[in-house]
Protein backbone atom coordinates (compact mmCIF):
# COMPACT_ATOMS: atom_id res chain seq x y z
CA UNK A 1 0.00 0.00 0.00
CA UNK A 2 1.30 3.46 -0.74
CA UNK A 3 2.62 5.59 2.23
CA UNK A 4 1.46 8.82 2.77
CA UNK A 5 4.03 11.67 3.22
CA UNK A 6 4.59 13.90 6.23
CA UNK A 7 4.30 17.63 5.98
CA UNK A 8 3.97 19.55 2.52
CA UNK A 9 5.64 17.17 0.36
CA UNK A 10 4.43 16.82 -3.14
CA UNK A 11 3.57 12.71 -3.51
CA UNK A 12 4.25 11.21 -6.51
CA UNK A 13 3.21 7.69 -7.53
CA UNK A 14 6.26 5.40 -9.41
CA UNK A 15 5.68 2.02 -10.73
CA UNK A 16 7.99 -0.57 -11.58
CA UNK A 17 8.29 -4.44 -11.89
CA UNK A 18 8.28 -6.59 -9.06
CA UNK A 19 11.04 -8.75 -9.95
CA UNK A 20 12.83 -9.93 -6.88
CA UNK A 21 16.17 -7.78 -8.19
CA UNK A 22 14.79 -4.78 -9.10
CA UNK A 23 12.17 -4.65 -5.93
CA UNK A 24 15.88 -5.51 -3.56
CA UNK A 25 17.03 -1.77 -5.40
CA UNK A 26 14.24 0.33 -5.56
CA UNK A 27 13.03 -0.18 -2.22
CA UNK A 28 16.21 1.27 -0.71
CA UNK A 29 16.63 3.51 -3.30
CA UNK A 30 12.98 5.51 -2.89
CA UNK A 31 13.57 5.37 0.64
CA UNK A 32 16.99 6.82 0.30
CA UNK A 33 15.67 9.47 -2.14
CA UNK A 34 12.12 10.64 0.37
CA UNK A 35 14.69 10.83 3.26
CA UNK A 36 16.67 13.26 1.29
CA UNK A 37 14.16 15.48 -0.26
CA UNK A 38 12.53 18.20 1.53
CA UNK A 39 9.73 18.90 -1.60
CA UNK A 40 9.10 15.54 -3.20
CA UNK A 41 7.52 12.16 -1.38
CA UNK A 42 7.74 9.07 -3.86
CA UNK A 43 4.99 6.16 -3.32
CA UNK A 44 6.44 3.11 -4.91
CA UNK A 45 4.18 0.06 -6.50
CA UNK A 46 6.04 -3.12 -8.14
CA UNK A 47 3.33 -5.51 -10.54
CA UNK A 48 4.24 -8.54 -12.09
CA UNK A 49 3.25 -9.00 -15.90
CA UNK A 50 4.22 -5.28 -15.56
CA UNK A 51 4.12 -4.35 -19.75
CA UNK A 52 0.28 -4.96 -19.82
CA UNK A 53 -0.10 -3.52 -16.65
CA UNK A 54 1.68 0.05 -17.96
CA UNK A 55 0.22 -0.73 -21.51
CA UNK A 56 -3.68 -0.71 -19.82
CA UNK A 57 -3.46 1.78 -17.38
CA UNK A 58 -2.13 4.24 -20.66
CA UNK A 59 -4.81 2.97 -22.65
CA UNK A 60 -7.20 4.21 -19.79
CA UNK A 61 -5.36 7.46 -18.37
CA UNK A 62 -5.00 5.65 -15.36
CA UNK A 63 -0.78 5.74 -15.73
CA UNK A 64 1.20 6.27 -12.89
CA UNK A 65 3.32 9.98 -12.47
CA UNK A 66 6.53 8.16 -12.87
CA UNK A 67 7.37 5.17 -14.74
CA UNK A 68 10.36 2.81 -14.80
CA UNK A 69 9.82 0.58 -18.06
CA UNK A 70 12.45 -1.05 -20.84
CA UNK A 71 9.21 -0.82 -23.40
CA UNK A 72 9.28 1.35 -26.40
CA UNK A 73 8.13 4.88 -25.60
CA UNK A 74 7.73 6.13 -29.06
CA UNK A 75 4.39 5.28 -29.27
CA UNK A 76 3.03 7.00 -26.39
CA UNK A 77 5.09 10.51 -27.03
CA UNK A 78 3.75 10.02 -30.37
CA UNK A 79 -0.22 9.79 -28.65
CA UNK A 80 0.68 12.71 -26.18
CA UNK A 81 0.98 10.62 -22.91
CA UNK A 82 4.61 11.63 -21.85
CA UNK A 83 5.75 14.76 -20.96
CA UNK A 84 9.13 15.70 -22.55
CA UNK A 85 12.18 15.80 -20.19
CA UNK A 86 12.14 18.85 -18.66
CA UNK A 87 15.62 21.10 -18.73
CA UNK A 88 15.43 20.96 -15.16
CA UNK A 89 16.20 17.58 -14.94
CA UNK A 90 18.43 17.40 -18.24
CA UNK A 91 18.66 19.29 -21.30
CA UNK A 92 18.99 17.76 -24.80
CA UNK A 93 22.80 18.49 -24.53
CA UNK A 94 23.42 17.41 -21.20
CA UNK A 95 21.53 13.59 -21.81
CA UNK A 96 23.82 13.28 -25.24
CA UNK A 97 26.97 14.24 -23.35
CA UNK A 98 25.90 11.87 -20.38
CA UNK A 99 24.61 8.85 -22.24
CA UNK A 100 25.83 6.37 -24.55
CA UNK A 101 24.18 6.98 -27.91
CA UNK A 102 22.81 3.68 -28.39
CA UNK A 103 20.76 4.27 -24.65
CA UNK A 104 19.21 7.11 -26.70
CA UNK A 105 17.97 6.39 -30.01
CA UNK A 106 14.65 4.89 -28.65
CA UNK A 107 14.16 7.54 -25.88
CA UNK A 108 13.50 10.55 -28.94
CA UNK A 109 10.28 11.25 -30.84
CA UNK A 110 10.33 14.41 -33.12
CA UNK A 111 14.11 15.21 -31.81
CA UNK A 112 12.54 15.86 -28.14
CA UNK A 113 13.40 13.35 -25.55
CA UNK A 114 10.68 11.42 -23.46
CA UNK A 115 12.03 9.16 -21.30
CA UNK A 116 15.34 9.37 -19.30
CA UNK A 117 17.69 5.89 -19.53
CA UNK A 118 19.39 4.23 -16.76
CA UNK A 119 20.81 1.30 -18.68
CA UNK A 120 22.06 0.31 -21.68
CA UNK A 121 20.54 -2.83 -23.10
CA UNK A 122 23.24 -6.02 -24.10
CA UNK A 123 21.19 -8.95 -25.12
CA UNK A 124 23.67 -11.99 -25.97
CA UNK A 125 27.15 -10.74 -25.47
CA UNK A 126 27.61 -13.46 -22.32
CA UNK A 127 28.76 -16.76 -21.48
CA UNK A 128 27.95 -18.17 -17.98
CA UNK A 129 29.44 -21.05 -17.34
CA UNK A 130 28.80 -23.71 -14.57
CA UNK A 131 32.11 -24.45 -12.85
CA UNK A 132 30.15 -27.17 -10.56
CA UNK A 133 29.11 -29.42 -14.14
CA UNK A 134 32.80 -28.76 -15.20
CA UNK A 135 34.43 -30.49 -11.85
CA UNK A 136 31.64 -33.19 -11.83
CA UNK A 137 32.63 -33.75 -16.37
CA UNK A 138 36.24 -34.21 -15.24
CA UNK A 139 36.57 -31.08 -17.60
CA UNK A 140 38.57 -27.32 -16.85
CA UNK A 141 38.72 -24.37 -18.46
CA UNK A 142 41.01 -23.42 -20.75
CA UNK A 143 43.04 -20.87 -19.43
CA UNK A 144 43.02 -18.42 -22.16
CA UNK A 145 39.70 -17.98 -21.59
CA UNK A 146 40.46 -16.16 -18.29
CA UNK A 147 43.13 -14.20 -20.05
CA UNK A 148 41.08 -13.06 -22.78
CA UNK A 149 37.94 -13.02 -21.29
CA UNK A 150 36.59 -15.34 -23.64
CA UNK A 151 36.94 -18.45 -26.10
CA UNK A 152 38.73 -17.23 -29.21
CA UNK A 153 36.35 -18.34 -31.51
CA UNK A 154 32.82 -20.16 -32.05
CA UNK A 155 34.52 -23.22 -33.15
CA UNK A 156 36.40 -23.61 -29.85
CA UNK A 157 33.49 -22.68 -27.79
CA UNK A 158 31.42 -25.20 -29.36
CA UNK A 159 33.85 -28.33 -29.43
CA UNK A 160 33.98 -27.86 -25.72
CA UNK A 161 30.49 -28.06 -25.75
CA UNK A 162 29.64 -30.55 -27.20
CA UNK A 163 31.98 -32.32 -24.59
CA UNK A 164 30.08 -31.32 -22.27
CA UNK A 165 27.00 -32.06 -23.81
CA UNK A 166 24.74 -35.16 -22.92
CA UNK A 167 22.37 -36.90 -25.20
CA UNK A 168 19.57 -39.49 -25.15
CA UNK A 169 18.28 -40.66 -28.68
CA UNK A 170 17.86 -37.47 -30.33
CA UNK A 171 16.80 -35.34 -26.86
CA UNK A 172 19.38 -33.40 -25.50
CA UNK A 173 18.64 -33.81 -21.69
CA UNK A 174 22.11 -31.66 -20.56
CA UNK A 175 23.03 -28.83 -23.10
CA UNK A 176 26.59 -28.03 -23.30
CA UNK A 177 25.87 -24.41 -23.99
CA UNK A 178 22.34 -23.40 -23.97
CA UNK A 179 21.01 -20.62 -25.99
CA UNK A 180 17.38 -21.51 -27.99
CA UNK A 181 14.02 -20.23 -27.12
CA UNK A 182 13.60 -17.73 -24.89
CA UNK A 183 15.14 -14.14 -25.60
CA UNK A 184 17.24 -15.75 -28.78
CA UNK A 185 15.88 -13.09 -30.73
CA UNK A 186 18.49 -10.49 -30.08
CA UNK A 187 20.71 -13.56 -31.14
CA UNK A 188 19.29 -13.69 -34.04
CA UNK A 189 19.93 -10.22 -34.88
CA UNK A 190 23.61 -10.51 -34.00
CA UNK A 191 23.90 -12.96 -36.53
CA UNK A 192 22.33 -11.11 -39.54
CA UNK A 193 25.06 -8.46 -38.75
CA UNK A 194 27.58 -10.56 -38.14
CA UNK A 195 26.89 -12.47 -41.46
CA UNK A 196 27.23 -9.15 -42.94
CA UNK A 197 23.25 -8.08 -43.51
CA UNK A 198 21.37 -5.56 -41.38
CA UNK A 199 17.17 -6.20 -41.15
CA UNK A 200 17.04 -2.15 -40.40
CA UNK A 201 15.96 0.04 -43.18
CA UNK A 202 15.59 3.79 -41.63
CA UNK A 203 15.92 5.45 -45.38
CA UNK A 204 12.48 3.57 -46.23
CA UNK A 205 11.09 3.16 -43.33
CA UNK A 206 10.90 -0.67 -43.49
CA UNK A 207 12.18 -4.08 -42.13
CA UNK A 208 14.24 -6.66 -44.18
CA UNK A 209 14.17 -10.39 -42.87
CA UNK A 210 13.41 -12.85 -45.81
CA UNK A 211 17.42 -12.34 -47.07
CA UNK A 212 20.27 -14.45 -47.51
CA UNK A 213 21.77 -13.64 -43.98
CA UNK A 214 18.76 -13.81 -42.31
CA UNK A 215 18.41 -17.31 -43.82
CA UNK A 216 21.82 -18.04 -42.77
CA UNK A 217 21.02 -16.97 -39.17
CA UNK A 218 18.22 -19.03 -38.70
CA UNK A 219 20.28 -22.18 -40.41
CA UNK A 220 22.61 -21.31 -37.56
CA UNK A 221 20.12 -21.33 -34.61
CA UNK A 222 18.67 -24.20 -35.91
CA UNK A 223 21.75 -26.42 -36.34
CA UNK A 224 23.15 -26.65 -32.83
CA UNK A 225 19.63 -27.24 -31.10
CA UNK A 226 18.39 -29.72 -33.25
CA UNK A 227 19.82 -32.77 -34.66
CA UNK A 228 23.13 -34.74 -34.54
CA UNK A 229 25.22 -31.26 -33.90
CA UNK A 230 22.75 -30.11 -31.14
CA UNK A 231 24.59 -28.80 -27.71
CA UNK A 232 21.48 -26.90 -26.41
CA UNK A 233 17.82 -27.99 -25.60
CA UNK A 234 15.45 -26.48 -27.84
CA UNK A 235 12.21 -26.06 -25.92
CA UNK A 236 13.74 -24.37 -22.73
CA UNK A 237 14.75 -21.24 -21.83
CA UNK A 238 18.48 -20.90 -21.64
CA UNK A 239 18.10 -19.13 -18.13
CA UNK A 240 16.13 -22.05 -16.76
CA UNK A 241 17.89 -24.36 -17.77
CA UNK A 242 21.51 -22.88 -16.26
CA UNK A 243 19.93 -21.59 -13.56
CA UNK A 244 18.34 -25.65 -13.03
CA UNK A 245 21.46 -26.76 -13.64
CA UNK A 246 20.57 -28.74 -17.04
CA UNK A 247 23.11 -26.68 -18.79
CA UNK A 248 26.83 -26.23 -18.96
CA UNK A 249 27.05 -22.85 -20.24
CA UNK A 250 24.32 -20.46 -21.20
CA UNK A 251 24.51 -17.62 -23.28
CA UNK A 252 23.13 -14.97 -22.54
CA UNK A 253 22.79 -11.22 -21.02
CA UNK A 254 24.52 -9.55 -17.96
CA UNK A 255 21.56 -9.13 -15.66
CA UNK A 256 21.40 -13.00 -15.69
CA UNK A 257 24.27 -12.88 -13.15
CA UNK A 258 22.43 -10.82 -10.68
CA UNK A 259 19.88 -12.89 -10.67
CA UNK A 260 21.26 -16.20 -9.75
CA UNK A 261 21.58 -14.85 -6.73
CA UNK A 262 17.72 -15.49 -6.26
CA UNK A 263 16.97 -18.07 -8.48
CA UNK A 264 20.75 -20.32 -8.27
CA UNK A 265 21.69 -18.94 -4.74
CA UNK A 266 25.21 -20.36 -4.08
CA UNK A 267 25.93 -21.51 -8.16
CA UNK A 268 29.69 -21.87 -8.24
CA UNK A 269 30.09 -20.29 -12.11
CA UNK A 270 32.05 -18.08 -14.06
CA UNK A 271 31.43 -15.25 -16.75
CA UNK A 272 33.46 -14.55 -20.33
CA UNK A 273 32.58 -12.41 -23.06
CA UNK A 274 30.94 -14.53 -26.23
CA UNK A 275 33.29 -14.66 -29.17
CA UNK A 276 31.71 -13.62 -32.74
CA UNK A 277 29.52 -16.50 -34.03
CA UNK A 278 30.63 -15.85 -37.68
CA UNK A 279 34.15 -16.23 -38.34
CA UNK A 280 35.53 -13.00 -39.32
CA UNK A 281 33.27 -11.11 -38.28
CA UNK A 282 33.41 -8.36 -35.21
CA UNK A 283 31.33 -9.54 -32.37
CA UNK A 284 28.11 -7.33 -33.05
CA UNK A 285 25.32 -7.30 -30.65
CA UNK A 286 22.28 -5.45 -29.79
CA UNK A 287 23.44 -2.51 -27.45
CA UNK A 288 19.97 -0.56 -27.40
CA UNK A 289 17.81 1.76 -24.61
CA UNK A 290 16.74 -0.73 -22.37
CA UNK A 291 14.79 0.15 -19.04
CA UNK A 292 14.25 4.05 -18.75
CA UNK A 293 12.26 6.58 -16.09
CA UNK A 294 9.18 8.34 -17.99
CA UNK A 295 6.63 11.07 -16.46
CA UNK A 296 3.33 11.18 -17.36
CA UNK A 297 1.97 14.54 -19.30
CA UNK A 298 -1.52 13.89 -17.22
CA UNK A 299 0.25 14.73 -14.07
CA UNK A 300 -0.10 18.65 -13.23
CA UNK A 301 2.76 21.12 -13.18
CA UNK A 302 3.84 20.47 -9.72
CA UNK A 303 3.57 16.71 -9.61
CA UNK A 304 5.56 16.58 -12.72
CA UNK A 305 8.24 19.15 -11.58
CA UNK A 306 8.83 16.69 -8.43
CA UNK A 307 8.71 13.86 -10.80
CA UNK A 308 11.45 15.21 -12.70
CA UNK A 309 13.16 15.74 -9.52
CA UNK A 310 12.95 11.92 -8.73
CA UNK A 311 14.18 11.15 -12.03
CA UNK A 312 17.19 13.30 -11.86
CA UNK A 313 18.36 11.73 -8.40
CA UNK A 314 18.10 8.44 -9.99
CA UNK A 315 19.79 8.96 -13.13
CA UNK A 316 22.99 10.22 -11.74
CA UNK A 317 25.98 8.57 -12.47
CA UNK A 318 26.62 7.30 -8.38
CA UNK A 319 22.75 6.25 -8.74
CA UNK A 320 23.17 4.09 -12.18
CA UNK A 321 26.06 2.24 -11.29
CA UNK A 322 24.35 1.63 -7.88
CA UNK A 323 21.71 0.24 -9.63
CA UNK A 324 23.56 -1.40 -12.24
CA UNK A 325 25.38 -3.35 -9.53
CA UNK A 326 22.11 -4.23 -7.69
CA UNK A 327 20.48 -5.78 -10.98
CA UNK A 328 23.23 -6.94 -13.67
CA UNK A 329 22.38 -4.35 -15.78
CA UNK A 330 25.14 -2.03 -17.84
CA UNK A 331 24.74 1.87 -16.86
CA UNK A 332 23.37 4.07 -19.77
CA UNK A 333 26.37 6.46 -18.23
CA UNK A 334 29.30 6.91 -20.36
CA UNK A 335 31.09 7.70 -16.99
CA UNK A 336 29.98 5.04 -14.98
CA UNK A 337 32.67 2.49 -13.63
CA UNK A 338 35.67 3.94 -14.84
CA UNK A 339 37.52 1.78 -13.42
CA UNK A 340 35.48 -1.49 -11.16
CA UNK A 341 37.70 -3.82 -9.56
CA UNK A 342 37.01 -7.33 -9.87
CA UNK A 343 38.47 -11.53 -9.74
CA UNK A 344 39.22 -12.73 -13.27
CA UNK A 345 38.91 -16.17 -11.38
CA UNK A 346 35.37 -16.13 -10.35
CA UNK A 347 32.23 -14.88 -11.53
CA UNK A 348 30.47 -12.29 -10.07
CA UNK A 349 28.35 -9.51 -10.93
CA UNK A 350 31.25 -7.01 -11.01
CA UNK A 351 33.00 -8.96 -13.36
CA UNK A 352 30.01 -9.62 -15.72
CA UNK A 353 29.37 -5.26 -15.42
CA UNK A 354 33.51 -5.02 -16.23
CA UNK A 355 33.51 -6.57 -18.99
CA UNK A 356 30.91 -6.47 -21.12
CA UNK A 357 32.04 -3.00 -21.34
CA UNK A 358 34.29 -4.00 -24.07
CA UNK A 359 31.14 -5.35 -25.96
CA UNK A 360 29.84 -1.60 -26.47
CA UNK A 361 31.96 -0.53 -29.57
CA UNK A 362 30.43 -3.58 -31.14
CA UNK A 363 26.65 -2.57 -30.10
CA UNK A 364 24.21 -1.88 -32.13
CA UNK A 365 20.65 -0.17 -31.94
CA UNK A 366 17.70 -2.64 -33.02
CA UNK A 367 15.45 -0.37 -35.00
CA UNK A 368 14.55 2.67 -33.16
CA UNK A 369 12.88 4.22 -36.19
CA UNK A 370 10.76 1.29 -36.04
CA UNK A 371 8.58 3.31 -33.40
CA UNK A 372 8.54 -0.14 -31.19
CA UNK A 373 11.69 -2.27 -31.64
CA UNK A 374 11.00 -3.96 -28.65
CA UNK A 375 7.79 -5.30 -30.05
CA UNK A 376 9.79 -5.81 -33.43
CA UNK A 377 12.03 -8.05 -31.55
CA UNK A 378 10.52 -9.47 -28.51
CA UNK A 379 7.37 -10.28 -29.89
CA UNK A 380 7.27 -10.42 -33.98
CA UNK A 381 10.33 -11.83 -34.23
CA UNK A 382 10.64 -14.34 -30.73
CA UNK A 383 6.86 -15.91 -31.90
CA UNK A 384 8.19 -16.80 -35.64
CA UNK A 385 11.30 -18.37 -34.17
CA UNK A 386 9.73 -20.03 -31.51
CA UNK A 387 7.50 -21.32 -34.78
CA UNK A 388 10.50 -22.05 -36.82
CA UNK A 389 11.84 -24.55 -34.17
CA UNK A 390 8.59 -26.54 -34.21
CA UNK A 391 7.78 -26.71 -37.54
CA UNK A 392 11.41 -26.04 -39.48
CA UNK A 393 10.03 -23.71 -42.24
CA UNK A 394 12.33 -20.92 -42.06
CA UNK A 395 11.00 -19.56 -45.56
CA UNK A 396 7.57 -19.15 -43.28
CA UNK A 397 9.32 -17.45 -40.24
CA UNK A 398 11.53 -14.66 -42.32
CA UNK A 399 8.14 -13.98 -44.23
CA UNK A 400 5.83 -13.87 -41.73
CA UNK A 401 8.62 -11.46 -39.67
CA UNK A 402 8.90 -9.02 -42.98
CA UNK A 403 5.44 -8.81 -42.93
CA UNK A 404 4.10 -8.25 -39.52
CA UNK A 405 7.16 -6.16 -38.92
CA UNK A 406 6.45 -3.69 -41.96
CA UNK A 407 2.84 -3.93 -40.86
CA UNK A 408 3.86 -2.52 -37.49
CA UNK A 409 5.94 0.29 -38.57
CA UNK A 410 3.20 1.34 -41.06
CA UNK A 411 0.35 1.49 -37.91
CA UNK A 412 3.16 3.30 -35.71
CA UNK A 413 4.13 6.05 -38.53
CA UNK A 414 0.35 6.35 -39.14
CA UNK A 415 -1.39 5.93 -35.94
Amino acid sequence: MPVKADGDKVEITFWTQDSTTYMNWFKAAVEEFNEQSETVFVNAEYFPNFSDKLSQAFAADQQPDVAFTWQGITPWAKAGKLAPVSEDCLTKEEMEAQFYEGALKNKIYEDTYYCVPAEINVESPTLFVNMDILSEAGKELPDSWIENNGPASWDELYQFARELTITEGDEVVRSGLAYAYSSWEAMFASLIWQYGGDYRDEENMVVHFDTPEARQAAEFMLEYCQGEDAVSDSGTSRYDLFTQGSAAMCIGAPWYASSFSTDAEGMNYQVFNMPSFVEGSDPYCVATGGWGYIVSSAADENVQKAAWEFVKYMTTTEMTESWALGTGALSSDKNAFASLEYDPEVGSVEKCVAITKEILPFGREDGAYTMDASQLLYTICRQQLRQMVEDGDIDAALATMEAEGNAMIDTNVNR
